[in-house]
């Protein structure tokens, strides 16, 4: 699907929800924020600066796993920042029906 701009006479391509979705699903990324491990319902949840939440998936092998569950282990959603655990990190942007999920694949650094 092409779009004529009549203020500038260019032809722009319109990709669709899908198409645009599945662009981004499985792009390489790079990340720091903080990441905290629920116990209570077993799962990874990463948050940026501006304190949005992300899904996670550990895919950055067994040791990366432990070792946030160990030390970012915090249950509730009630939380600060200093209860948190600072991650750097790789991997991949994943789209999971109308969510946003990470799946880490390298720990670069791990700050309890």
């Amino acid at each position: 699907m092409s779009f004529t701009s009549f203020a500038n006479s260019q032809e722009v391509e319109i990709a669709t929800l899908g198409e645009f979705i599945e662009s981004v699903d499985r792009t390489p990324v790079s990340f720091k924020g903080f990441i905290k491990f629920d116990p209570s319902e077993d799962r990874f949840v990463f948050y940026n600066e501006n304190w949005d939440y992300f899904g996670v998936s550990m895919d950055a092998g067994r040791t990366a796993r432990e070792q946030i569950e160990q030390n970012c282990a915090e249950s509730g959603f009630l939380i600060s920042r200093t209860e948190l655990c600072q991650i750097s990190a790789s991997g991949t942007v994943e789209i999971r029906g109308g969510q946003v999920f990470l799946s880490i694949e390298k720990v670069d650094s791990l700050t309890p």
